[in-house]
């Protein structure tokens, strides 16, 4: 009876560890727990589709048809960062040149007068993307036009100005379907300033 009862208090014991094991990696990143509703999921896909997101924050492939369509191994992870670099080119912003220049840039690359500008990873990537981001803090972001926890305003053509006038239901819906999609590990370069 005595060997009974101690295997019973270890598996007792060994189940209980592995309980809070799973509770404290559940504490890790809420975001990921959470059952996120159908609905919402479908509201926020519509949004994202409507606002045509995908097109600056997905690198782009070639199709089977010849067209161009968003990487699905890629889908919303911003610029790859293992993509080189573009040259500014010294020629007047609104010449016609300098709109060829921008016509063959990468959609999730923008030049401005001053910048240089890489579009952000949407995925719910822990490190890389916005898979730590709460729903206030993705709300805030949009609404105030400044990334999560710092100052930095979110760059043009970002268009954070429209997208603040959405409803707290839509948002929540995008930060619903973007928390559903696959995380991709992708840090995206930082904007670089050509001319101080």
């Amino acid at each position: 009876m005595k060997n009974i009862c101690s295997i019973l208090t270890v598996s007792s014991l060994v189940i209980l560890a592995l309980v809070s094991a799973v509770a404290i990696s559940c504490h890790q990143n809420p975001a990921k727990e959470i059952a996120y509703s159908p609905e919402r999921i479908e509201i926020g896909q519509a949004v994202v589709e409507g606002w045509n997101c995908t097109f600056c924050h997905s690198p782009q492939i070639q199709g089977p048809d010849g067209k161009f369509i968003a990487d699905p191994k890629r889908f919303m992870s911003g610029h790859p960062s293992d993509e080189e670099i573009p040259t500014m080119p010294d020629m007047v912003m609104t010449s016609p040149e300098w709109m060829e220049f921008l016509d063959n840039l990468d959609s999730t690359v923008w030049a401005t007068d001053n910048l240089i500008v890489f579009s952000a990873n949407l995925t719910p990537d822990d490190e890389t993307g916005i898979g730590t981001w709460s729903e206030t803090e993705f709300v805030e972001t949009i609404r105030e036009g400044r990334h999560k926890g710092i100052e930095r305003r979110i760059k043009y053509p970002m268009p954070w100005q429209e997208l603040s006038e959405l409803s707290n239901e839509e948002l929540l819906s995008v930060y619903e379907y973007l928390m559903t999609l696959e995380p991709v590990d992708n840090k995206v370069p930082p904007s670089i300033v050509l001319f101080r």
